[in-house]
């Protein structure tokens, strides 16, 4: 029925009534001479309706189901009906002598009225996490039958359309399937439930990364990609952690693909996003955020990261931990709970905050450049030097200054390092020494 439905968009056929009408519209045998006669538009809306009305309804309750070669069938059903569906709209807009304007208007403004079946598959699928019409056997499987409608869309589809109208709208279900529910208490968490749960998130994993990667979502300019950046805003603040690490890993290969089409305004978007994600409390985000960020740097400018990193050393050197004031142990047990204790937590926790965005972005633009050494990554060394220290960074912080001045020992300080040393200045060799000289026993 739907391949009967796609060949009737085609300009050879589009003149004549199709094979199953009699059955469809119950055309009496005095009528009969109407399916010899030229097909009007509102005739074929009608199969259309049925269709949506019939077989749409039985393929959306069946995406629990429980054989994967059907759940694969229905996923391909579904794609080819919003696909038929759209391509039947575009082509009788330019289909002019086989149906009258008249015919296609009202055709057109009945199908807003809840009758589009892209529409009606979008918002059921959208719906999956929230119902709670399945049992969770049933939901991770129409999960699955999503994430094949997703594959099919990416690798099948005219692409344009596929991205804009029915991937976009789907990357928030995309990002909040990556997070795991299941606990150890709870009494659904068997070993069958657990290896269904581990199925689907890294199905989506995957999936993820190709929509990621698929250069299709420009070919509508640049505002889908105003719109993927929109959904990735969301997700990157979600409760989750590992929503919020699968957000950066997706960033970092969108605008690894897409970064020279970019506007400055997407890029600014993505730069925020990104700065965001490197305070995160969890190492494996800010640590995904951190890698993100090193190939937004390696494609912007010199000049926007020159001015970035200025703005950054300022934020890490007003960021240090201060010395702690020597007193009285038996008065500061005495000053628990009260409201200068909780502010001066709020406090700490702010510019602990701060510490590790500002470092974490230093690092990151000085590991962007492996090969040279820009004006702005002597500056950034001799600032992250500084935290290095016990007294003045957290565990997580020294670490990562450490590894960043350890890459740039082993990519600069070889054989071309009288070329780049000749970039620093005395203080700034020194502070960079303080980190990556080897300690000894007569130091």
């Amino acid at each position: 029925l739907l391949i009967e439905l796609d060949g009737e968009t085609e300009l050879g056929v589009a003149k004549a009534f199709p094979w199953y009408t009699k059955t469809l519209l119950d055309i009496s045998k005095d009528k009969e001479y109407f399916l010899n006669s030229n097909m009007p538009v509102e005739e074929l809306g009608k199969s259309w309706a049925l269709t949506t009305s019939s077989l749409l309804p039985s393929l959306l309750n069946a995406l629990g189901h429980p054989y994967e070669k059907c759940r694969e069938h229905i996923a391909g059903c579904l794609f080819r009906i919003c696909y038929c569906h759209r391509k039947f709209l575009n082509k009788n807009r330019a289909i002019s002598k086989c149906a009258s304007n008249r015919d296609l208007v009202e055709y057109e403004s009945s199908d807003k009225q809840n009758q589009d079946p892209g529409g009606i598959i979008i918002r059921k699928l959208s719906s999956i996490i929230q119902s709670t019409e399945y049992s969770f056997k049933d939901k991770y499987r129409a999960l699955v039958t999503a994430r094949k409608f997703i594959v099919y869309c990416v690798h099948l589809g005219d692409c344009k359309h596929e991205y804009s109208d029915f991937i976009i709208p789907l990357l928030p279900l995309c990002f909040e399937a990556v997070n795991s529910k299941l606990s150890d208490d709870e009494q659904e968490s068997s070993a069958a439930n657990r290896m269904l749960e581990a199925e689907v998130v890294k199905g989506y994993r995957y999936s993820v990364a190709e929509v990621s990667v698929a250069c299709t979502v420009s070919y509508y300019g640049t505002q889908d990609l105003s719109r993927v950046l929109q959904s990735v805003e969301l997700v990157s603040r979600h409760k989750t952690w590992q929503v919020r690490q699968a957000a950066a890993h997706f960033l970092r290969c969108f605008q690894g693909c897409h970064k020279f089409l970019f506007t400055r305004n997407q890029r600014r978007t993505t730069m925020n996003v990104v700065a965001h994600l490197l305070a995160d409390e969890r190492r494996e985000v800010s640590s995904a955020a951190m890698s993100a960020l090193t190939g937004i740097i390696s494609a912007t400018p010199l000049s926007e990261i020159s001015a970035l990193v200025i703005k950054y050393i300022k934020i890490a050197n007003k960021s240090m931990k201060k010395k702690k004031k020597t007193a009285n142990k038996s008065i500061q047990v005495k000053r628990v709970q009260t409201t200068e204790d909780t502010e001066m937590l709020r406090k700490e926790k702010e510019r602990a905050s701060r510490q590790q965005t500002s470092v974490f972005f230093l690092c990151a633009s000085v590991l962007a450049r492996p090969y040279d050494t820009p004006s702005y990554v002597p500056a950034a060394l001799a600032a992250l030097s500084k935290h290095s220290f016990e007294k003045r960074a957290s565990l997580g912080v020294r670490e990562t200054v450490k590894m960043c001045c350890g890459e740039f020992k082993r990519t600069h300080m070889s054989d071309n390092w009288e070329l780049h040393r000749k970039k620093f200045t005395q203080e700034q060799l020194e502070a960079l020494q303080d980190v990556v000289s080897t300690p000894h026993y007569y130091a």
